[in-house]
């Protein structure tokens, strides 16, 4: 029988939503020009640390 590694499944099951985060703070950032400094600063924020764990997962 073929047993799922647990932290292959852990990696998985970050990553999906981590994407999807990843995804919408980019999204926001095509018009920060409209953003207040600090709503700006904070999906950067968003943006950065998602790509951290982003990395993290991939052995990185």
């Amino acid at each position: 029988m073929n047993e799922i590694d647990p932290l292959s499944k852990l990696r998985h099951d970050i990553a999906n939503p981590l994407a999807a985060l990843l995804a919408e703070a980019q999204l926001l950032l095509l018009s920060e020009a409209a953003m207040e400094d600090e709503v700006r600063q904070g999906v950067q924020e968003i943006e950065k640390l998602a790509i951290r764990i982003r990395t993290i997962l991939r052995g990185g």
